[in-house]
């Protein structure tokens, strides 16, 4: 089984180590966002789930 944790964060980006690969991901907030990131998560989840029932 392969473990997917190594994960390590600075400033705007990590990295995630998954098998021999790692990615970097960088990432950026609006901060003029009208919803908090709680707020957002909540709002993708609900969004997939509801496309997840339709199938």
């Amino acid at each position: 089984m392969e473990k997917m944790m190594n994960t390590k964060t600075e400033g705007n980006t990590f990295t995630k180590k998954i098998g021999q690969t790692v990615y970097v991901v960088r990432y950026h907030f609006n901060e003029d966002a009208k919803e908090t990131m709680q707020e957002k998560i909540n709002r993708m989840l609900v969004t997939e789930a509801s496309r997840m029932a339709v199938y």
